[in-house]
């Protein structure tokens, strides 16, 4: 009997409403739920963002399927498939556990509740184990595992198991992935279930089998452990995408099977010339060890480290360091770019994440509210300035507005002015001509004018 191993609890996503005030640049205000997942800040994942976003690699969810219409994951789930020999593709779920998994490796900041998954940027194969609630048969699984493969899958994720040894079956399909060059990730089991050891397929060799951590990296006490462990990652309150387009907070090993998922993805995408051996290497030798010196039963070889996994200057293996571990190359010293990062001297292969493209589109919106403001304001401005102008010459305001006397440019016209007959405006004392001399003006005598071309020396 194969259980999931790890259990949803689901919530109803709340609607939530708020202002944008626009000014002076400041850092994108996070989305309502990314509090919640806490594990992120742990993992440091928008450090990890910046090098990579998983772009270019598929992960198989071999699980209970993945709803291809939530919106965190709309656009990313390929049509994958069904190992219980059914019909149809993998885009449905009516467990909840299988979307679940896959928003925790592929969420893309989406939804009202704005979570994001570690790698954002692959997409999700999902392989519909079976048909509803219940558990996954041994011959599902290995199908499954199989399925994942042939799709093109470069990490597979088993976030199921049973207690005992793996069938022949399923050993056989986990050999046929490794041969592939497949990453395979699955999860160690959770005590709740009634697991008390390492529970398969995460016990069969050359599978990165996951136990559980908490908020601060103790070790969760929810989840089994034994010899085979080999990495730890947040295991408890894992909050993400959930059934009915909603999401929830996960609890197991499960979900800290997707997180390592996620990472594989990470580095799979930042250097697609490794081999899954290195992937693997590199995953184990950059884990922050914890609890007692080297692998243990409960961390295996430690805490899972994304930043340091994308960094980290680690030598080439000649073979799976879970199956060999004879070729697992030594560990490094923890490098000095791992606490002082600096992304300029990595670069982001993986592309701008959406936080990064809200940021620029924020400041691009800002940008443009001030600009549409300072031509607004120049314009009432200028139009202030004129009728200041207009007031000190005492010129009537309608000489000034646009359509009445000429429109915008008009000059000031002085004090005293009078317009000629029959121009707008114009008018003369009655009995007046308007156009004699002034009273008491005394014309020249002849010849005094001076010459036409005007007087000259």
């Amino acid at each position: 009997m194969r259980l999931h191993v790890g259990a949803l609890r689901p919530v109803a996503a709340g609607l939530l409403a708020g202002l944008m005030v626009l000014g002076a640049a400041q850092p994108a205000v996070a989305a309502p739920r990314r509090a919640e997942q806490w594990y992120l800040d742990e993992l440091r994942i928008d450090q990890a963002h910046r090098l990579s976003t998983g772009r270019g690699v598929i992960v198989a969810v071999v699980d209970s399927g993945v709803d291809a219409t939530h919106p965190e994951l709309a656009g990313q789930v390929l049509p994958g498939g069904r190992s219980y020999g059914a019909a149809g593709d993998g885009r449905s779920d009516a467990d909840g556990h299988g979307t679940h998994m896959a928003g925790i490796i592929a969420a893309k900041n989406a939804g009202p509740d704005g979570v994001t998954g570690i790698a954002p940027g692959v997409r999700i194969l999902p392989i519909k184990t079976k048909p509803g609630d219940g558990e996954v048969s041994e011959a599902a699984s290995a199908q499954g595992i199989r399925m994942a493969v042939d799709g093109g899958a470069k990490v597979v994720n088993l976030s199921y198991g049973a207690m005992g040894a793996a069938s022949a079956e399923e050993e056989s399909a986990i050999r046929y992935a490794l041969d592939k060059d497949v990453v395979v990730v699955a999860g160690a089991g959770n005590t709740a279930r009634g697991h008390d050891g390492i529970i398969n397929p995460a016990n069969v060799r050359g599978v990165i089998a996951v136990t559980g951590t908490t908020k601060g990296g103790r070790f969760w006490s929810g989840s089994t452990q034994g010899p085979e462990a080999v990495v730890s990652a947040p295991a408890d309150g894992i909050y993400n995408a959930g059934p009915d387009h909603g999401y929830g907070w996960g609890d197991g090993t499960s979900d800290a099977t997707a997180i390592v998922s996620g990472i594989a993805a990470l580095i799979r995408s930042r250097y697609p010339d490794l081999s899954a051996p290195d992937v693997i290497n590199r995953i184990i030798r950059t884990a922050r060890d914890a609890g007692p010196p080297g692998r243990d039963p409960q961390y295996g070889f430690g805490r899972v480290d994304p930043v340091a996994a994308l960094t980290a200057k680690v030598p080439a293996v000649s073979a799976n360091p879970l199956l060999d571990p004879a070729a697992a190359s030594p560990a490094p010293p923890q490098a000095a770019e791992d606490d002082d990062f600096d992304v300029t001297e990595h670069g982001d292969r993986g592309g701008p994440t959406d936080q990064q493209v809200m940021i620029i589109g924020i400041g691009i919106a800002v940008a443009l509210v001030v600009l549409v403001a300072l031509v607004v304001f120049l314009i009432w401005n200028r139009r202030r300035y004129r009728r200041e102008s207009a007031r000190a010459a005492d010129v009537p305001d309608e000489l000034l507005d646009p359509g009445a006397g000429g429109g915008y440019g008009t000059p000031p016209v002085p004090a005293g002015y009078h317009a000629p007959p029959g121009a707008p405006g114009g008018h003369a004392p009655p009995g007046v001509n308007p156009y004699a001399p002034p009273p008491g003006h005394v014309p020249p005598p002849p010849g005094s004018y001076p010459p036409p071309g005007g007087n000259r020396s």
